[in-house]
């Protein structure tokens, strides 16, 4: 039975997202209108124009950072300054390691600053980057006792991070209530792709559109990471709604505003597969693999040597994906424990992934946990529990295509013929092509 299940397109289905930051501006939008076009994105913006032009000044940055620090080092603000930046280096790394040395930087920070002071909230938002929430929300609490009185911006960033408490730990209602108090003192870019994140876990695919390119109010204005980031998020919607062509559209409009990331790179290769050029994904996707190792990317290339029947090659690429989250366990496991989830339902062991699903649910118990524990339990046989974990999530006012697919293969699987039919139906009025076999393709941004 576990061999069957582990062959099953819709247990294996990847279902972490990317998460990217921007500075840009948004506009809060709910009503209908015009469709986003990646065509009104081809202003340039300003500042590093390509990943490689963005990692020498990363560089830059982190060597001024750690020269200060050296000439200062008992100055809590030197230290912060330091995280910062390695905050910044980590969203173009493909690596844990700049977020861990951000964390290391932090923690000497608070240990400097005197009591009812300190990096408060960017600790809260490196924790909340690093998928601790209980770290955010004491750094958070500190800061509402803070003896400075906190302007707008901190305010709005401090409401936001509160929202996505709320909304990890299950609770989307209070993360809405949450982000519109951060809407309150204007405009934010975190804040709309927080408004898109929400619709996108409730299966409301345009407003999640839209909120991702209300945060690009102007790509003339926008730094190009800022833009090329939003372009990914939308193109991760349009591949959860099964519209693989505009999907490519959007990734492709990415990787012009920001050539060279290989983030953007590996989603266009996923992009070929995803159009039946196998041959020529593989080609892409190894190129990634080759010069950015990120465990996602190497899974990703692992399932489509898999799927194009070569085993021997796709195990080698599989092993040392699993070493690589057994790195990133080590270093931030909370950070690590859904993707680790990922790697060993396809590739390893269904006990080790249900080890892993519970950690990850107990780190955060949201629709998306629940869903990745529900596939574990399911390659596990255990078809009861993945059916109740679907439904607290459905009823939690989770809609995804994978909570739906999961639930129409359990249903099956616990001889419910009528349940299986509804739940598929469901699915399929999100994303008409996720019983296709290309489906099965998509590891990167799936939801």
């Amino acid at each position: 039975m576990r061999d069957a299940l582990k062959n099953s397109r819709y247990v294996i289905l990847p279902i972490a997202a990317v998460a990217l930051l921007t500075g840009a501006e948004w506009l809060v939008n709910d009503t209908a209108e015009a469709p986003v076009s990646a065509a009104d994105w081809e202003t340039p913006g300003f500042g590093p124009a390509s990943y490689s032009v963005a990692m020498a000044r990363s560089d830059s940055d982190v060597s001024l950072g750690t020269e200060r620090v050296s000439k200062g080092p008992d100055e809590w603000l030197r230290h912060e300054s330091l995280a910062r930046m390695y905050l910044g280096r980590s969203h173009l790394s493909f690596t844990y390691d700049e977020l861990v040395l951000a964390g290391e930087a932090l923690t000497k920070a608070r240990r400097l600053a005197p009591s009812g002071s300190g990096p408060l909230l960017t600790d809260a938002a490196f924790a909340q980057m690093a998928h601790q929430l209980d770290r955010t929300q004491n750094s958070l609490s500190a800061l509402d006792g803070a003896a400075v009185r906190s302007d707008p911006a901190t305010l709005a960033e401090s409401a936001s991070l509160k929202g996505d408490v709320a909304f990890y730990r299950g609770d989307m209602a209070r993360a809405r209530a949450l982000y519109d108090d951060a809407a309150k003192y204007g405009s934010n870019a975190g804040v709309a792709y927080r408004y898109a994140t929400l619709a996108k876990s409730q299966g409301r695919f345009e407003n999640a559109i839209r909120h991702f390119s209300d945060a690009i109010r102007d790509p003339g204005m926008t730094t190009p990471f800022a833009s090329a980031s939003a372009a990914i998020q939308i193109g991760a919607v349009e591949l959860a709604r099964g519209d693989y062509r505009n999907a490519r559209v959007w990734f492709e409009t990415a990787n012009r505003k920001f050539p060279g990331f290989w983030l953007i790179e590996a989603h266009l290769a996923q992009a070929k597969a995803l159009e039946g050029d196998l041959a020529g994904a593989i080609i892409d996707m190894e190129a990634v693999a080759r010069s950015a190792p990120a465990g996602e990317v190497l899974d990703s290339l692992a399932m489509l040597l898999r799927a194009d029947g070569q085993a021997r090659e796709s195990r080698l690429w599989a092993d040392k994906a699993s070493a690589i989250w057994e790195k990133r366990l080590g270093q931030l496991p909370e950070a690590a424990y859904g993707h680790a989830v990922e790697h060993e339902l396809v590739f390893g062991s269904p006990d080790k992934a249900l080890d892993l699903a519970k950690r990850n649910f107990d780190a955060r118990p949201y629709g998306e946990s629940r869903i990745l524990l529900a596939s574990a339990y399911l390659s596990n046989g255990a078809f009861e529990e993945a059916i109740e974990q679907l439904d607290l999530a459905e009823r939690s006012g989770w809609r995804s295509v994978p909570l739906y697919a999961l639930l129409a293969q359990a249903h099956q699987l616990s001889g419910r013929p009528n349940e299986a039919a509804k739940a598929r139906k469901a699915a399929e009025q999100l994303n008409p092509k996720i019983f296709e076999p290309e489906t099965s393709l998509v590891w990167l941004s799936h939801g």
